[in-house]
């Protein structure tokens, strides 16, 4: 999953496994949106549970 940072503009990529804990921290917490700090500029960009749903990998329950 792409990320662009909303300060600096750098584009950095989410790999599968952060979207999978992403996912569960949410569901856990009954959160709206994950919070990804930008390698480069250190600033918090949120990623909405709707974005990390669309980009989590699939399951074979889904397919």
């Amino acid at each position: 999953m792409q990320i662009r940072c909303y300060r600096c503009n750098w584009s950095f990529a989410l790999k599968k496994e952060e979207i999978a804990f992403a996912l569960e921290a949410l569901e856990e917490n009954q959160g709206s949106h994950y919070d990804v700090r930008c390698p480069r500029c250190r600033h918090t960009n949120r990623v909405s549970l709707e974005q990390l749903k669309q980009a989590a990998p699939r399951t074979e329950e889904e397919e």
